[in-house]
């Protein structure tokens, strides 16, 4: 999927960017905690 879209792994934003009210970063991080911890849920309650 990341080739279709032309992105590259690694790449780093500036400050502003990071810190600008667009910015998903955060909303983005707190996707990804609620899926590892559904993920952690679904494996270890068996």
């Amino acid at each position: 999927m990341a080739a279709e879209f032309g992105l590259h792994g690694g790449m780093e934003v500036t400050d502003e960017v990071f810190e600008s009210a667009a910015s998903i970063v955060f909303d983005q991080a707190e996707n990804r905690m609620h899926t590892i911890k559904a993920v952690m849920v679904a494996t270890l309650s068996k």
